[in-house]
């Protein structure tokens, strides 16, 4: 078992910066045996789910942060103790991406007045304040900056950070960070920045840096970082470079056990939609189902009475009344407003759900499977899919933040990844391949002639 583990490491997540899939830096740790590791992408925690999964397969508990960028330009590494802190954390990152353009993160400093319970912090990479100002030899303003973050974060929260990664002035500026902590009796950790799982993994990264920047690799030099050192290290290639800081290896296991938040998964902690006094949702999702039966069928016969009242069994039991009301309010203010919409998809199997509205397809007139769309057995939050009407789709969206609010709605991504014919004319391009070589390559190096 090693006396360290990583704890501020970038996946492909940090997008065109690092340089390894979540999955491979678990793997990586698991090999240097590693009992954890943590994942701080910038400003997002898009790996979390691919880097939970991960880590329980290879036994490696997971500790979950994100380096922020500040407003001024900072950064600053955050760690997650347990739920509140997971919950702090999307606020802050969701405030630093809504206070900059598309595609940047900028935390406002005082945002973090307030959120920081559940966190702990370290004082960055040298882009983070107190490292930028010790460099030029500002220990004035260093010291003020760790007394602002040691006041928001409490003493045994803020932690100063260390990394060595043999550039000639490492030395001179870890002496000073420990300095300044013992000064102001605060603990302080190494880590190592990591971009990539092996030193052999560097040239991507390079490349992926060029890629971002639109920069040429032989015009890059003052983009690209100095060395290969910046990869997943076990104690003793570490070691010999904190010689006289040992702590801050071990310190790494003490912040490490601190941190045992766990992602949840199955159905999301929803709004409660609002249903009429006396009522609970699942009585209120009854009686809009029994209110529209006359409206769907010419009498309601025994079959329909009896798959009715088998679905809503089901939906009771996997707590999903809730769900089923907060998509019919949407499907509702949409027909109130002439807003084409309409569900599609497995939906099309519930009988509840024509009843609502959320799909027009008669699943017992055309012999569907209730159980295709959720059951007893697989009782996970089902997917009803909506189509909304393109040129009006907006009014929706605005509607759901408005009825819910801002803290209960959000817009969901999609990544664009790589494929053969992007990749190599990326890498060509940043790499100074001739533009017809780049073009003409396949995964075998072959032209496209003898494809």
């Amino acid at each position: 078992m090693s006396d360290y583990v990583e704890l501020h490491c970038h996946s492909h997540f940090s997008l065109l910066d690092g340089a390894a899939q979540p999955e491979a830096l678990v793997a990586r740790a698991a090999e240097l045996g590693m009992t954890a590791l943590a994942l701080t992408d910038h400003n997002a925690v898009y790996g979390a789910v691919r880097f939970a999964q991960a880590a329980q397969a290879y036994g490696v508990r997971p500790i979950f942060g994100a380096e922020l960028t500040l407003e001024t330009g900072y950064h600053l590494t955050l760690l997650v103790e347990h739920e509140i802190g997971w919950r702090n954390l999307c606020w802050l990152i969701n405030q630093a991406q809504h206070n900059a353009p598309k595609g940047e993160a900028a935390l406002p400093v005082e945002a973090l007045a307030g959120r920081t319970e559940g966190l702990i912090a370290l004082s960055g990479c040298r882009q983070g304040e107190i490292a930028a100002e010790l460099l030029p030899g500002n220990k004035t303003g260093a010291l003020a900056a760790a007394r602002r973050y040691r006041a928001l974060f409490g003493p045994t929260h803020f932690w100063i950070e260390l990394q060595h990664h043999l550039r000639p002035d490492d030395e001179a500026l870890i002496d000073s960070l420990v300095e300044l902590a013992r000064h102001l009796e605060l603990g302080y950790v190494a880590t190592n920045n990591v971009h990539y799982p092996t030193r052999t993994d560097c040239r991507l990264q390079d490349v992926l840096v060029c890629i971002r920047h639109q920069t040429r690799l032989s015009e890059a030099t003052a983009l690209l970082r100095p060395n290969s050192e910046f990869y997943l290290k076990a104690a003793p290639h570490l070691r010999p470079l904190f010689v006289n800081y040992p702590e801050a290896l071990t310190n790494t296991l003490k912040i490490a056990d601190r941190c045992r938040f766990e992602l949840r998964y199955g159905l999301q902690a929803l709004p409660r939609f609002p249903t009429p006094p006396s009522l609970d949702a699942v009585g209120y999702l009854q009686q809009l189902c029994q209110a529209a039966l006359p409206q769907r069928y010419t009498g309601s016969s025994e079959q329909i009475l009896r798959q009715l009242e088998h679905e809503l069994t089901i939906i009771e039991q996997a707590g999903l009344a809730n769900y089923f009301l907060i998509v019919w309010d949407i499907v509702r203010f949409a027909q109130a407003y002439n807003i084409r919409c309409q569900g599609r998809g497995s939906a099309a199997n519930s009988l509840v759900a024509y009843l609502l509205n959320l799909s027009p397809v008669d699943p017992l007139a055309h012999d569907l499977v209730f159980e295709r769309f959720l059951s007893a057995e697989r009782t996970l939050t089902p997917d009803i899919d909506l189509d909304l009407q393109a040129d009006r789709r907006e009014e929706v969206i605005q509607y759901v933040y408005q009825k819910y609010g801002l803290e209960h709605a959000a817009m969901a991504c999609t990544f664009v990844t790589y494929r053969q014919r992007s990749a190599w004319r990326d890498v060509g391009r940043y790499w100074d391949y001739p533009a017809v070589v780049s073009a003409r390559r396949t995964y075998f190096g072959r032209s496209a002639s003898n494809r």
